[in-house]
């Protein structure tokens, strides 16, 4: 499982923790102005409508080649970045960035960790997803020194050879088979072509679509993503702005980071105790506090431990969300399910960003953003008391 975490840590450590970085060495070479540069996480949304197609390659042809080619796409978006001169020339190189996003660590670790760890699924998908936030741990400071030292075009560059690195990695190490060479599955069907294909247990697709639960889960799926995408990428320039230093800034984004790597595995074990329905209405509540003690964003043990307690709840998304899905509806088309409840996130990924800017440019705060999300996430927290709480596979 170390490659989704090295995926992981590439992949959303560049998106969502460096984004901040470049937003003024941009905006000082092109005149763009800062809703316009965080527009282009807006294309996350692109991501989640590419998630079905995925999630059907997922299911019917493993983890490896959908990780090989979405991690392919994401770094050839970085060896393009350098070569910007228009605005439009941001936009097209995020398409393809966040066209594959979903392939590269979601929809493949939960697959992975459900084939291989049925026990102990809880910690081990927080250990795996640990790379979301091990990646804001060590990008920013590698990341930021690159650019201080050189050139915010050869910072791009380095993002890109890391993610050859992974590339690489996850060509030789990725499997599905254990020692023996054997697929772990319950059992296999001959298809009608006469290839042998996994059937593993669970719901189909249809079957899913017929349940109150399926689309309990599309609207708390928008829900839940408030945080990565209105909150996290604002949370330097919310510091900054008020007067804190960069180098301040930054390190509370890496005790974020920290804090929301070790409360994947921390939630985990909890879900692996009380579901992963209950589990995550807590980390909600927890992420909702944290939101909101950034609302007035002052220097010293304030900003510290509302750092600590956002990234300890928000972290816990990632895997307590894998858990409810599979424990819904199964591995069998894990794939296309979680895929296809995606979508609905096309909401938040695709308006949280630009909130964020317009918050700044016409307000001069983030405090806007701040409340939205708040109160979000807590009607997040009251429809996930109608989502059974029960494992049903």
């Amino acid at each position: 499982m170390l490659a989704p975490f090295l995926v992981a840590t590439v992949a959303m450590g560049s998106y969502q923790y460096t984004h901040g970085l470049f937003v003024d060495p941009l905006g000082e070479t092109f005149g763009w102005s800062r809703t316009q540069v965080s527009a282009s996480l807006s294309f996350a949304a692109v991501g989640i409508i590419t998630a079905p197609v995925l999630g059907r390659f997922l299911d019917k042809h493993g983890a490896k080649p959908v990780m090989l080619v979405s991690v392919a796409l994401m770094g050839s978006s970085f060896v393009l970045r350098p070569f910007m001169t228009e605005l439009w020339h941001l936009y097209a190189i995020s398409f393809v960035q966040f066209m594959a996003i979903n392939g590269t660590v979601m929809l493949p670790a939960g697959r992975l960790v459900g084939v291989w760890f049925k026990k102990n699924r809880g910690r081990v998908l927080g250990l795996t997803m640990m790379g979301n936030n091990f990646g804001g741990l060590v990008l920013p400071p590698i990341v930021g020194a690159i650019l201080v030292s050189f050139s915010w075009q050869i910072a791009y560059y380095g993002i890109a050879i890391m993610f050859a690195f992974v590339w690489l990695y996850t060509l030789k190490f990725v499997s599905e088979k254990n020692g023996n060479g054997n697929v772990e599955k319950p059992r296999e069907a001959i298809s009608n072509r006469g290839s042998r294909a996994q059937i593993l247990p669970g719901m189909t697709l249809q079957e899913a679509m017929k349940t109150k639960s399926f689309y309990l889960i599309a609207i708390i799926t928008p829900i839940g993503s408030l945080a990565f995408s209105m909150v996290l990428p604002h949370v330097i320039d919310n510091y900054t702005n008020s007067g804190i230093s960069l180098l301040t800034a930054a390190a509370g984004l890496v005790v974020l980071s920290t804090f929301g790597m070790l409360s994947k595995v921390f939630w985990g074990a909890i879900g692996e105790k009380i579901t992963g329905r209950n589990a995550l209405m807590c980390s909600f509540s927890v992420t909702i506090i944290g939101v909101m003690l950034m609302y007035n964003p002052v220097e010293g043990p304030l900003m510290w431990l509302a750092v600590a307690i956002f990234g300890l709840g928000m972290g816990a998304f990632g895997p307590l969300y894998t858990m409810i899905v599979q424990d819904l509806f199964g591995l069998r088309n894990y794939g296309a399910i979680s895929g296809l409840l995606g979508l609905t996130g096309v909401v938040s990924f695709g308006a949280g960003p630009i909130m964020g800017g317009l918050s700044y440019d016409f307000v001069g705060t983030y405090k806007p953003i701040i409340v939205a999300a708040s109160i979000g996430i807590a009607i997040g927290v009251l429809l996930l008391t109608q989502v059974p709480g029960g494992r049903r596979y």
